[in-house]
């Protein structure tokens, strides 16, 4: 793409400079401006494009560099995926009439190099500052609003303690709404809140879309959407929330058993449960259950599938109860602690172990 582009606009360039153009127009693309994910092999060729606008402009010499979006009926953007992808990131497809008004506009204007696409900045801006802030987006009003409505409303990036400091927005208010709900209850809320989340990043109008066993790749997500997704549920959750969530829970169902375990450790059942009893039942309640699973695991061969999943889903588990009590108990800095990669080398045997001295179940 690279060299036919380039070459292409270059040897035009070189053909025409001596000549007294009116106008002297590249189509250039919105990857080649902000880089879009899925195109990196098209963003270049376009860059291009624009530097040479404005290498002809530094010659006294007439260009007009139109950076586009996805274009509607027929545009190279109109592939399923492709257009899926930026319909994802807020990049919707751009009617041909209005791109034509759009572009009669811009060589009225005499413009060096612009852009003209459809944009929805709500999506956009999340999306495109999903891993990190970015001030090409500073000068542009809409996206200011955009990015400026979550942080007005206390929904921020997660603070150096794993809380947010807005109202409503923090660890401590999310467990109080739900507190005095049954546990059931506060799965089916959090539940709902996950499930609407991904839709959300998504692009669905309805979380009914989203699956709670089918894998976050699956579903749509992608490594921009994944940083996105991880951002909104730090927002609502106000737990700090590692990069990696999404693909170390990677299915809605595991991702809800996490943040539960993170936001609820240490809660009891509910108003109608004695609130002495409700530990000591769910103590005993895993240790029976640790009991079968022990049984099972000497029960299977070493190289039998279903150990192996067994094994994988039990250091998950794991993971997440080693994050809520770094998330709500104080750390003994006397004894070095156990962390995720531990965890991941640890052996069956250790694995048990570990269960039984933190949590006395054996």
């Amino acid at each position: 793409m690279l060299r036919v582009k380039a070459d292409a606009a270059w040897r035009l360039h070189e053909l025409t400079r001596d000549l007294e153009l009116s106008a002297f127009v590249l189509f250039s693309s919105l990857a080649g401006t902000v880089g879009m994910v899925g195109q990196g092999n098209y963003a270049p060729a376009n860059a291009y494009m624009d530097a040479l606008a404005r290498h002809r402009r530094a010659r006294g010499l007439v260009a007009t560099s139109v950076a586009w979006g996805s274009w509607a009926q027929g545009g190279m953007a109109e592939r399923d995926a492709v257009t899926e992808l930026r319909l994802r990131h807020g990049v919707p497809l751009l009617p041909p009439e209005s791109a034509l008004l759009a572009l009669e506009a811009a060589l009225a204007d005499d413009e060096t190099s612009l852009v003209i696409a459809d944009i929805d900045w709500d999506r956009f801006a999340h999306a495109y500052t999903a891993a990190r802030p970015s001030h090409l987006l500073d000068e542009i009003p809409e996206a200011r609003r955009a990015l400026g409505a979550v942080e007005g409303a206390g929904a921020g990036a997660p603070g150096g303690d794993g809380r947010t400091g807005g109202p409503g927005g923090t660890v401590a208010a999310l467990r109080d709404r739900l507190a005095d709900a049954k546990p059931e209850e506060r799965e089916r809320r959090l539940l709902e809140t996950v499930r609407g989340q991904v839709a959300a990043v998504l692009g669905h109008d309805s979380a009914e879309a989203v699956g709670t066993r089918r894998p976050f790749l699956e579903l749509g997500l992608d490594s921009v959407t994944a940083v996105e997704l991880r951002n909104r549920l730090g927002s609502v959750t106000g737990l700090r929330l590692p990069a990696t969530v999404i693909f170390d829970f990677p299915t809605v169902a595991e991702l809800v058993d996490c943040l539960y375990a993170q936001l609820f450790t240490g809660i009891g059942d509910g108003p109608y449960d004695d609130p002495h009893a409700g530990g000591r039942a769910a103590t005993s309640d895993g240790a029976a259950e640790l009991d079968r699973l022990e049984m099972l695991l000497g029960t299977l061969p070493s190289d039998a599938p279903a150990r192996s999943e067994i094994t994988d889903r039990l250091r998950r588990l794991l993971r997440s109860a080693v994050d809520a009590m770094d998330a709500v108990a104080t750390v003994d800095t006397a004894e070095e602690p156990v962390t995720s990669e531990d965890l991941e080398a640890a052996t069956n045997d250790e694995l048990f172990d570990y269960i039984e001295k933190e949590f006395g179940i054996s």
